[in-house]
């Protein structure tokens, strides 16, 4: 999956699970692999987890055989909560135009399903 993720629920990231953009979600677990920017409260990167890229979130725990390959911030810095709605509203709008030109095209052949969820092994929990 190509994309943002915005969620005040938890998310899974699954063995198979292979999520690369902006993520921003309450709880992570990751298994799978993940390339981007996450905001979270915590994260577990599980031995068969991988996270590529900037996290911002208050507690993580990297399990022995888990990688984590870049930068991490504090959820908090200076006293102020970190947020980034605009950031969220322009990856969102770029993934929805990048969406309608995909179904365009596919319209002139047949539909097209890229994106199931049990083929990106995803799991968002309320």
């Amino acid at each position: 999956m190509d994309g943002v993720i915005d969620s005040e629920h938890d998310l899974s990231i699954g063995k198979s699970g292979y999520v690369t953009g902006l993520v921003k979600a309450k709880n992570v677990v990751l298994s799978g692999v993940f390339e981007g920017k996450m905001i979270c409260e915590s994260i577990d990167i599980l031995s068969t987890g991988k996270l590529i890229g900037e996290l911002v979130c208050s507690d993580f725990v990297v399990e022995t055989g888990g990688k984590f390959i870049g930068q991490s911030h504090e959820m908090t810095e200076g006293g102020m909560v970190v947020s980034l709605p605009e950031t969220f509203k322009q990856l969102a709008k770029t993934a929805v135009d990048s969406l309608s030109i995909e179904s365009e095209m596919d319209a002139d052949t047949k539909p097209v399903n890229k994106h199931k969820k049990e083929e990106l092994g995803v799991e968002s929990s309320r």
